[in-house]
């Protein structure tokens, strides 16, 4: 299998076996209990599905970004969470069932969101020179099946066969984490000749990302007065995006090197600030 093969193959495979793994670790039950708390849970969807493309979209204008770099970069932006975040709340000793609450949300309802907004950037930047369609229709359909479907599939797996669900979990992500690092590394093996290029053009505003993204999660959480264990789950929730997801629409849909620049370069940089976060917030009383 040539390379590129492996990457069109291998990426959606991997992150619907992510979104598995997700679904593995929620009880329905613990799920309820934690939506039935509204006030973090939309404080934290509004951050990371409004807030976040709205910085975005000011770090694109700031930075006068080019068209194809600015639209990979307003996709990523609308590819909120992950399953690492519920790894670094963990890590950060901050509410995890919240973590899992807002990824599993968002991963419902993403699929319908992503494809609208992405035409529309698409629109914005690249209309004049537009080489790029994004069929909504089958674009909502794999988004559908690759991140809903197997959410729900883990979600009725944990309530209904919880031993056998808590076996599985950890095969499960390690076999999808193993598979979507090769996925990653085929990617920057392709660009390796021009990654200083890539790292120049598209670090700053990945790094402005994930900071803006952190420093508004905190900003928000505290002045809706929520418990400090919140505040750095809606932290780390805000300042991460599904870089996985954004290659997704990028490289599998439609099929650009270019756009899918910053999600590559994204997914390079963020651990690091993301994971400094998490050692501070351990020190902290909760």
């Amino acid at each position: 299998m040539e390379l590129n093969q492996f990457i069109q193959v291998g990426l959606p495979i991997s992150l619907a076996l992510i979104m598995l793994s997700l679904g593995l670790t929620t009880r329905l039950d613990l799920f309820i209990s934690q939506v039935s708390k509204p006030r973090a849970t939309l404080t934290g969807l509004l951050a990371q599905l409004c807030l976040v493309p709205l910085l975005a979209l000011g770090i694109v204008i700031l930075l006068d970004m080019p068209p194809a770099l600015a639209t990979g970069l307003m996709i990523l932006s609308f590819c909120p969470g992950g399953v690492t975040s519920n790894w670094f709340s963990h890590m950060s000793r901050a509410n995890v069932p919240l973590s899992i609450s807002l990824t599993v949300i968002a991963s419902l309802i993403t699929p319908f969101t992503i494809p609208l907004l992405s035409e529309l950037a698409l629109q914005w930047q690249m209309e004049e020179n537009r080489a790029v369609e994004i069929p909504l229709g089958l674009t909502m359909m794999r988004l559908f099946v690759i991140s809903v479907i197997p959410v729900v599939l883990g979600v009725v797996l944990r309530t209904r066969f919880e031993i056998l669900s808590q076996r599985l979990q950890p095969v499960v992500y390690r076999l999808a984490t193993g598979l979507f690092m090769c996925v990653i590394a085929g990617i920057i093996i392709q660009q390796w000749v021009r990654l200083p290029d890539l790292l120049a053009q598209a670090g700053t505003a990945s790094m402005c990302v994930i900071l803006a993204g952190m420093l508004a999660g905190t900003l928000l959480a505290r002045a809706m007065q929520l418990s400090k264990r919140d505040q750095h789950t809606i932290t780390i929730e805000v300042g991460m995006q599904n870089g996985g997801m954004a290659l997704v629409v990028t490289q599998n849909v439609l099929q650009s090197a270019e756009l899918s620049i910053v999600p590559v370069i994204y997914g390079l940089i963020m651990l690091l600030p993301i994971y400094l976060y998490s050692l501070y917030a351990r020190t902290q009383p909760v």
